[in-house]
C-alpha cells in the first residue's frame, strides 16, 4: 500500500551553513536527487544534536521529528524537504 501525504508548503533544498525547522514541521519528507551520500543531522531546539541519518543517492524518506527539532545536511544542496501530513 503506498502511503499518502498531503503538502503542507514549498520543497526547499536543506542548507549545510543553517538549521532549519522545515516550517515547524512534525512530518518531513526529505529527497536526496545527487549522487553522494549526504548526512543529516537532527538537532533538538536547543541545539543539541539528537541524532543523524545518511541518505543513499537518488533516495527518499519520511521523518517524523518534534517541531521545534531542526534538520541539516552536512554538503551540498540536493537534499530537499518539505513539510506534509500523511495517512496509511
Amino acid at each position: 500500500m503506498e502511503l499518502l501525504i498531503r503538502i503542507l508548503a514549498n520543497e526547499f533544498p536543506l542548507s549545510s551553513s543553517s538549521n532549519t525547522t522545515v516550517n515547524n514541521a512534525v512530518v518531513v519528507r526529505l529527497v536526496h536527487t545527487g549522487t553522494q551520500e549526504h548526512i543529516v543531522t537532527i538537532a533538538d531546539g536547543a541545539g543539541s544534536t539528537i541524532g543523524t541519518i545518511t541518505l543513499l543517492s537518488n533516495s527518499e524518506l519520511m521523518l517524523e521529528k518534534r517541531r521545534t527539532d531542526t534538520l541539516q545536511v552536512n554538503t551540498g544542496t540536493d537534499v530537499r524537504v518539505v513539510s506534509v501530513a500523511y495517512k496509511n
